[in-house]
């Protein structure tokens, strides 16, 4: 067995391996293979089989290759657009946990996003950013 793994250590060294990109990728595989179980259309369910197999055959690609500045800079302008969705469904998920204890509002000056804590009533907050104080109230 550790013959194998050497063999394998060898046989990557120089090339790309994974990345951000790459396990997006894989994600986009899985969720496809498990859409694809609800397609009855037998035409679309082979134009979905497919782009899988496209998706896998892309992802070895970069995997194996040897073209490291490439891929790098494909990774690099993927998490450019992936890193703000990334954090905004965070943000979202963090919201939706917090609606309980917390209301956010937005500062009337400066835009910042504000937790406040969820008392009903009328009340004075200031925003730690541009330190504007304003009236929120909270039913």
């Amino acid at each position: 067995m550790m013959n194998f793994l050497q063999r394998f250590q060898m046989f990557m060294q120089g090339r790309y391996g994974m990345d951000t990109l790459n396990k997006f990728l894989v994600g986009a595989v899985f969720v496809i293979y498990i859409i694809n179980f609800f397609v009855f259309n037998r035409v679309a369910h082979l134009i979905i089989v497919l782009i899988n197999l496209l998706l896998i055959a892309l992802m070895i690609f970069r995997m194996l290759s040897r073209n490291i500045n490439r891929r790098s800079a494909e990774n690099r302008q993927f998490v450019k657009v992936y890193n703000p969705v990334k954090n905004w469904v965070k943000y979202m998920i963090r919201r939706f946990k917090d609606r309980d204890q917390y209301r956010y509002r937005k500062c009337p000056s400066c835009k910042a996003t504000l937790r406040v804590k969820n008392k009903p009533g009328t009340h004075t907050v200031r925003c730690p950013k541009c330190r504007y104080e304003f009236k929120t109230k909270i039913r």
